[in-house]
C-alpha cells in the first residue's frame, strides 16, 4: 500500500498561499494533491501548500465522507477509494 495522507475527509486545513481554511474532501499522497469541500467544487491544491488546523474525529470523518458519498461531486469516488465506504461495518475496515 502507498504512503498515508496527512489529511482526511473532514479535517480543517490551512491553504497557506491563499490564507483560507478549508474542510478537506480528500488528500491523495500518490499525486500530491487534495481537494476541499465547498465552493468551487472539485478544485485541487498541492498537499505541500497546506497544514492541518484541526483533525476531524472519526465520527466527523465518517459523517463528512457519507455526505460526500451522497453528493453529486464527480470526485466523490476518489475519497471513497482513499478512505473506504463510511457505510461499511467498521469491523470490516483494514
Amino acid at each position: 500500500m502507498g504512503e498515508r495522507s496527512p489529511f482526511r475527509t473532514g479535517d480543517s486545513i490551512l491553504h497557506e498561499p491563499s490564507g483560507e481554511t478549508w474542510v478537506c474532501a480528500w488528500a491523495d499522497p500518490e499525486t500530491g494533491y487534495l481537494s476541499w469541500l465547498g465552493w468551487p467544487p472539485d478544485g485541487e491544491a498541492l498537499i505541500a501548500d497546506c497544514e492541518l488546523v484541526r483533525a476531524a474525529t472519526d465520527e466527523e470523518h465518517r459523517k463528512w465522507l457519507g455526505d460526500l458519498k451522497r453528493s453529486t461531486r464527480r470526485d466523490a469516488g476518489r475519497a471513497l477509494r482513499l478512505y473506504g465506504d463510511p457505510d461499511a461495518d467498521p469491523k470490516d475496515a483494514r
